[in-house]
């Protein structure tokens, strides 16, 4: 009677201990603070932020919050779950992230990471990080388009980007060096409203019934250090004519740009300009200029 008493509460004990344990990863959160250009940072200087909550040691869920006009604006949303000692699939929730991608792993002597980030079975980055859960980068980092052409080489440190180098999706050489977030962002010297005004002379110029256009476009391209633009790119079309007739209005935009400055020195900026057509109006909605805080993904 004594020995199985002795088993009842050591059964009694391990399971209280197991009940905390999972107690603890439901209710455990970090929190990480990106600055500009993925700098590393605390609160004061923050861009983005990361929660990072464990609800077991298997199932993390990791939110994307951007500062916005002092408030805290939700980017995306991911799920991870742990496939084995080596595979995490990610489910994601938000425009720039993939709905679904699966991470492979493996921890180096030097407590990097060696990673591989597949989506719909195409690699479509691999490297080195600090962290695969949230990924901070650091070392040699590449990229590739969903069509197996390879995106960019990238060096990382600490998270921050240093250099990179880039090819098109056709595998035709890029812009080098392109930086997605700065300390001072760039502007068009003669203001955005003359920016739109030339963008909407040119579709009445064309021709085109604008009114019957629906969905978001979203134009990329380089300001670079001089304050030219260059390497004027789709990232999101919504038909073959608007698609053309907004490029060339990008390419006929006269006057020039403040570059962006990085650690106080112009730097190359990739350059993200959004417009929102609204059906069976005869006007488009320009949403404001944005770059990448986050790397802009284009899977």
């Amino acid at each position: 009677m004594k020995t199985k008493s002795n088993l009842t509460g050591k059964i009694l004990v391990i399971f209280s201990l197991l009940l905390l344990s999972s107690a603890c990863f439901s209710q455990k959160e970090k929190v990480i603070y990106i600055g500009t250009n993925g700098k590393l940072t605390t609160l004061k200087d923050a861009l983005c932020m990361q929660k990072i909550k464990a609800n077991s040691q298997k199932d993390f869920k990791v939110q994307t919050c951007q500062l916005k006009d002092t408030k805290w604006e939700k980017i995306y949303a991911e799920n991870y779950k742990k496939l084995n000692d080596s595979t995490w699939q990610i489910n994601g929730n938000g425009e720039d992230i993939p709905p679904k991608s699966i991470r492979c792993y493996s921890k180096l002597e030097n407590s990097k990471y060696k990673f591989s980030d597949k989506v719909e079975g195409q690699v479509v980055r691999n490297g080195y990080a600090l962290s695969v859960v949230p990924l901070l980068l650091d070392g040699q980092v590449t990229e590739y388009y969903l069509n197996g052409k390879k995106k960019s080489v990238s060096i990382y440190k600490n998270n921050e980007l240093v250099i990179n180098e880039n090819w098109d999706e056709n595998g035709g050489k890029y812009i080098d060096n392109i930086f997605y977030s700065a300390d001072v962002y760039p502007t068009y010297s003669q203001g955005n409203k003359t920016l739109h005004e030339h963008i909407m002379e040119c579709y009445k110029k064309s021709g085109l019934d604008i009114s019957s256009v629906a969905g978001k476009l979203i134009v990329g391209f380089v300001v670079m250090e001089d304050g030219t633009i260059d390497g004027i790119k789709l990232l999101k079309g919504v038909g073959n004519e608007i698609n053309k007739v907004t490029l060339e209005a990008f390419k006929s935009l006269q006057g020039s740009w403040t570059p962006a400055k990085l650690k106080n020195e112009p730097v190359r900026y990739f350059q993200v300009f959004p417009i929102n057509f609204i059906t069976n109006e005869i006007h488009v909605e320009f949403a404001e200029l944005r770059g990448g805080i986050l790397h802009y993904q284009t899977y």
